[in-house]
């Protein structure tokens, strides 16, 4: 049914490593960036203008994706598995990356895990972050 969504409609889903199998991290996620898709500009303004132009270059991108939450070491879906070691070989497959907003809508495409990091704190429990930069075409669906 179409509508406004909160939190609990989201779902998160990432492969477990380059090229691997995707896992639903959903129940490990408390925060997420926003999930940009920009097109890139070119200034071109001419002389004698006082207002900048902007013209599309025919490429567009997708914002670096950083999801937080408590760091755990469950078996196959938990952050430590899934995210433990950051894609750093040239020929490294990418990983699959869905997000689900609700009314089955998503936004997926590749990304490389630029990187992961476990951030503890005196008085609270042990944290995770790790960010994902998008590779190639994402799609709305």
């Amino acid at each position: 049914m179409a509508g406004k969504y909160g939190a609990q409609s989201m779902t998160f889903a990432v492969d477990d490593g380059p090229g691997g199998s995707a896992q639903t991290i959903t129940g490990h996620v408390l925060t997420s960036s926003g999930h940009k898709l920009s097109s890139i500009l070119e200034v071109a303004t001419a002389f004698g203008v006082s207002f900048e132009a902007h013209l599309p270059v025919g490429l567009a991108k997708v914002d670096p994706i950083t999801l937080e939450g408590f760091w755990d070491t469950t078996a196959t879906s938990g952050p430590h598995v899934v995210f433990k070691a950051p894609d750093d070989g040239p020929q490294d497959a990418t990983r699959t990356v869905t997000i689900g907003y609700g009314d089955s809508k998503t936004f997926s495409g590749e990304a490389y895990l630029e990187s992961f990091e476990v951030v503890p704190s005196v008085g609270a429990l042990t944290r995770y972050r790790a960010v994902l930069q998008p590779t190639g075409t994402w799609t709305w669906a």
